[in-house]
């Protein structure tokens, strides 16, 4: 029997959902029992194309967090005849005409709002979280953390609440030329040992104590090399002039976004990944990090922990001296390198995208068996 099932991927370009909806449109690809249609930008179309050759797309321009949102995507979806629609972000319109799955990767928009967002922005956020969650069939959400949030704030069943872990590509594990390294490595001014960052700037990701803690390891711990920034830190951001006004004129650099071939290389390049974010649904850098042999220093709270524990170095993300200790031994001591890579590894070849795909397709069938 074949399921007409509909994966609005409007986010297709975004950090984390973007990554989410491209393994999940070239998973789904091949499965011969679904009949796939694809919601995306215009702007998209072509991208759609590449990871789901036969799926059929209908461009919605329709933004997030908007009034237009809510009509457009039914209104898009109305004249299809679907079983089953998959939402990959808590913003599910009323008028979606099908039953339909979502996917809440985090509250962290809710504990840590970005900068300048309204009052009347996080009500609308906490209204339309709540409704999802009471509509959906099924729930999906990508850790232990999320679920545990999803249920005692905001009132979830239990019961109708699945973790799909992230994966990761395989293909992150395999060093690319050294050709290939060192044009990265000269484009970019880079000087290792390199201190890798990868997220965006939001409150969140704690990039206050990032800088904190590598201005506390140079000055008091002869720490070398050089603090890379990837996502939204450009080498115009404001971070960037604070480092220049704590003495560490090109010590800190801010690459902004890169494709996705740089950021393998720059993984493969730096000597450990520092992620020491307040809060996470998932963590993915941490899980590509140990993919790629990088040792791994993130939080020991939520989602960070239940992804690192065992195989990366767990600190209080809150506390700069202990990152700042957490960093130098991590680059002193080549036995615990090891030993954190060798466990890395263990760790992310157990988490796959084919393993989160079939998770997903577990679900659907939960989904389309209730009445």
């Amino acid at each position: 029997m074949t399921i007409r099932l509909a994966v609005d991927a409007r986010k297709l370009t975004d950090f984390g959902i973007g990554t989410y909806l491209s393994h999940l449109l070239a998973g789904l690809a091949w499965r011969g029992e679904y009949d796939l249609t694809v919601v995306v930008r215009p702007e998209h179309v072509g991208r759609v194309t590449v990871l789901a050759p036969e799926a059929r797309t209908i461009p919605v321009s329709a933004r997030g967090y908007g009034l237009a949102e809510h009509v457009a995507l039914p209104a898009a979806l109305w004249r299809e005849r679907l079983d089953l629609v998959h939402v990959p972000h808590y913003v599910v319109p009323h008028l979606v005409p099908r039953p339909f799955v979502v996917t809440v990767h985090d509250v962290i928009q809710l504990f840590y709002p970005p900068h300048g967002r309204s009052i009347q922005a996080l009500l609308y956020l906490r209204f339309v979280l709540r409704s999802a969650l009471r509509r959906a069939r099924r729930v999906i959400t990508v850790s232990r953390t999320s679920r545990r949030d999803l249920i005692a704030l905001f009132g979830a069943d239990p019961d109708r609440v699945d973790v799909v872990p992230n994966g990761v590509d395989d293909r992150l594990a395999e060093r690319p030329p050294v050709e290939r390294l060192e044009e990265v490595k000269q484009r970019y001014g880079l000087r290792p040992p390199l201190v890798l960052v990868v997220g965006n700037d939001k409150p969140h990701k704690n990039l206050d104590v990032v800088l904190r803690a590598f201005h506390l390891a140079c000055r008091e711990r002869s720490l070398p090399g050089q603090l890379v920034l990837i996502g939204a830190v450009g080498g115009d951001h404001p971070l960037i002039a604070r480092a220049h006004r704590l003495g560490l004129d090109g010590r800190v650099c801010g690459l902004g976004r890169v494709s996705q071939t740089d950021l393998h290389a720059l993984y493969h390049l730096s000597a450990v990944l520092l992620h020491p974010a307040r809060y996470e649904g998932f963590g993915l850098p941490v899980l590509e990090a140990m993919r790629c042999g990088l040792p791994v220093v993130t939080s020991n709270v939520g989602a960070m922990r239940d992804l690192g524990e065992g195989a990366a170095r767990l600190v209080n993300p809150l506390d700069v001296a202990e990152v700042a200790a957490a960093l130098e031994r991590v680059l002193v001591d080549d036995a615990l390198r090891r030993r954190m890579i060798e466990a890395g590894n263990r760790r992310a070849e157990t988490l796959t995208w084919e393993r989160a795909v079939e998770g997903t397709l577990e679900t659907y069938r939960k989904a389309l068996g209730e009445e």
